[in-house]
C-alpha cells in the first residue's frame, strides 16, 4: 500500500495560479492574496521532496496509532475492560477515517495532475451544485450550530465542466471553513454573473487568516493552525484540490481575510459558451 501511495505521490506536481481581483464594494479592502507564484525548476524539485516527506509524516501518525491500539487489543483483549476495548476501537476507527481521507485527497490530486486524466465535461448548473454541497455539509454537521446562508438569484448559471469535480470545489470550501475557522457560526455563499464569468463568494465569520499566511493557504499540506486542523480531521489538501479543479476549468481563485473578521474565498469560473 505504501509503495503504491509513494508512486502516486511522485506524479503530483506543484501548480501555480494566475490572478484576478474582486474587491469589496463600498468597504475597506481586507488583506488579499493569490496563491504563491510558480517556482523555478530547482525549487519545484525541493518542494516535491518536501511534499513526499510531508506525506510520510502524515501517514505515519494514524498508521502508528492504528497499529499500536490493534496490537494491544489482540494481546490483552481478555484482560481489558469493556470500556477500554470500546475506547481503543473508537481510536482505531477515527484514525482509519483520517487515513482514508488523506489517501482519497492524494488520489484526487494525482488524477488532477495526470495528463491522462480526462474530464467528463457537460453543461452544469452552478446553483444546483452549490445547493447539493450545502445539503451534504448540513447532513454531515449533525448538531453543530453553523448557519449557512445562500444568496443566489434566479437565472442561468451554466458552466461547462466535470460535474463531480466542480461539486468538490464547494464541498472542500465548506469543509475548510468548518475545520479551520475557529469561532465559526455562519457561512454565506453568494453567486453572481460578472461579464462572461460567474463569481462565487464563500464567506465565514471565523477568526480569519494572518496576512503572512495568505499566499500559502493553497499549498499542499500547509496549515495555518496545524493542531486544530489535525484535531478536526483536516488533511491539509482541501484548498489545493480546489485550486487545481478551478484552474483545470479555466478559472481562478483568491482569498481575502482579516484576523478577527473572517475569510472570503472568491472563485471565478467561465460561463458555458
Amino acid at each position: 500500500m505504501f509503495l503504491n501511495i509513494l508512486i502516486v505521490l511522485f506524479s503530483i506536481s506543484l501548480a501555480a495560479l494566475g490572478g484576478w481581483w474582486v474587491g469589496r464594494r463600498g468597504q475597506n479592502r481586507w488583506p488579499d492574496s493569490l496563491p504563491s507564484p510558480r517556482l523555478p525548476r530547482d525549487e519545484q524539485e525541493r518542494k516535491r521532496r518536501d511534499f513526499v516527506a510531508n506525506v510520510s509524516h502524515e501517514l505515519r501518525t494514524p498508521v502508528s496509532i492504528i497499529k499500536g491500539f490493534s496490537e494491544t487489543l489482540l494481546q490483552d483483549f481478555d484482560t481489558l475492560k469493556e470500556g477500554d476495548q470500546k475506547k481503543f476501537l473508537e481510536k482505531i476507527q477515527r484514525n482509519s477515517g483520517r487515513l482514508h481521507s488523506l489517501v482519497e485527497d492524494l488520489l484526487s490530486l494525482a488524477r488532477l495532475d495526470s495528463p491522462e486524466s480526462g474530464f467528463e465535461k457537460q453543461h452544469c448548473d452552478l446553483k444546483q451544485l452549490i445547493e447539493r454541497a450545502t445539503d451534504d455539509f448540513k447532513s454531515g454537521m449533525g448538531e453543530d450550530s453553523i448557519t449557512i446562508n445562500l444568496k443566489i438569484p434566479e437565472g442561468n448559471f451554466s458552466v461547462f465542466g466535470d460535474e463531480d469535480r466542480l461539486l468538490s470545489i464547494f464541498q472542500n470550501l465548506l469543509e475548510n471553513a468548518s475545520v479551520h475557522a475557529m469561532g465559526l457560526s455562519k457561512i454565506s455563499i453568494s453567486l453572481e454573473k460578472d461579464g462572461d464569468s460567474f463569481v462565487c463568494k464563500v464567506e465565514d465569520d471565523g477568526q480569519g487568516i494572518p496576512e503572512v499566511d495568505l499566499p500559502r493557504v493553497f499549498e499542499r499540506f500547509y496549515r495555518v493552525d496545524k493542531g486544530r486542523s489535525r484535531q478536526r480531521g483536516g488533511t491539509g489538501l482541501g484548498l489545493s484540490i480546489v485550486r487545481e479543479v478551478v484552474e483545470a476549468h479555466g478559472g481562478s481563485i483568491r482569498v481575502q481575510s482579516k484576523q478577527g473578521a473572517g475569510s472570503i474565498f472568491l472563485v471565478r469560473l467561465p460561463s458555458a459558451p
